[in-house]
């Protein structure tokens, strides 16, 4: 009986060695399972937002990402319509080829490696696409990205009366600038190089609403911006409303420091500036559209 146990725990044990072996086998047969046993060759596309002084509306930082099995890469930037009309024509495997004739070769991808690119002046949809090849095997990957394009809404003086150390210091009034909406988003508007050529100044309408002895007007919200001033030895001058300034949306929709903008496009803005050091005024500037 004792023999007979003991040749049953051989038996299954030998099992479990040979199930275990057999699983293993099987997982590290698969593409991409394990780092480094990749059978054919990849490109991963990150996108990242371009900082200055680039232009984040209309430009982006790729980072191309190869694994061990790619000698070179090749990538493409199309119009999202044009990529859609190539593909429908060519099919997936031709327009492979198609990026590869067509495309740029990325520097710097040979084998597990990564390459960054920085893209400019995209203006509307943009489809990324990325092939990856070794020998006669070619992948392909793609991101899409689109740049903000602007219609003019009304030209206007805007007025700086926030921040009184920073009007002080630098001499600031007043500016012409002027008003425009997002061609993809009727609540986007900016104030076009308010803060100097090419930082402009970003709203976002909101569906509240509110009255005055000058009108009616519609609520919106002033996030982080940049600004090209500079303030004492402080650094870089920002902005953004009292709401991103407390972390909460109440203080603009509910504890009166709201801005809005009237039918005729004038607007008051509740705006903070401020330095990494901290705050360095807050009030209103006024935007009056001609």
């Amino acid at each position: 009986m004792m023999e007979n146990m003991k040749y049953k725990r051989y038996i299954y044990s030998l099992f479990a060695v040979l199930f275990v072996s057999a699983t293993l086998t099987s997982c590290t047969e698969e593409e991409g399972t394990d780092p480094g046993t990749d059978s054919v060759p990849s490109i991963i596309i990150y996108q990242y937002a371009a900082s200055r002084p680039n232009n984040p509306d209309n430009d982006i930082v790729v980072r191309f990402a190869a694994n061990n099995k790619t000698s070179e890469a090749y990538y493409l930037v199309e119009k999202t319509a044009e990529k859609e009309t190539h593909v429908s024509s060519m099919g997936e495997e031709g327009y492979k080829d198609y990026v590869i004739s067509n495309g740029v070769r990325i520097d710097g991808i040979s084998g597990a490696s990564n390459a960054d690119v920085t893209i400019t002046d995209l203006y509307g949809a943009y489809t990324i696409t990325a092939v990856a090849v070794s020998g006669n095997v070619k992948s392909a990957s793609e991101a899409s990205f689109t740049g903000l394009e602007w219609n003019d809404v009304a030209s206007g003086i805007y007025y700086f009366g926030a921040s009184t150390n920073l009007i002080n210091a630098l001499g600031l009034t007043s500016t012409p600038t002027v008003l425009q909406v997002c061609t993809t988003d009727a609540d986007l508007y900016r104030f076009k190089d308010v803060f100097g050529t090419g930082y402009s100044l970003k709203i976002n309408l909101i569906d509240y609403r509110g009255s005055d002895e000058s009108g009616e007007y519609q609520f919106f919200r002033i996030p982080v911006a940049e600004t090209s001033f500079t303030y004492s030895n402080y650094g870089a001058v920002g902005v953004r409303d009292v709401g991103y300034w407390q972390g909460s949306d109440a203080w603009v929709t509910d504890n009166g420091y709201e801005s809005g903008m009237y039918a005729d496009h004038s607007c008051f803005l509740c705006i903070q500036y401020f330095v990494s050091a901290g705050n360095i005024g807050y009030g209103y500037d006024r935007f009056v559209a001609e």
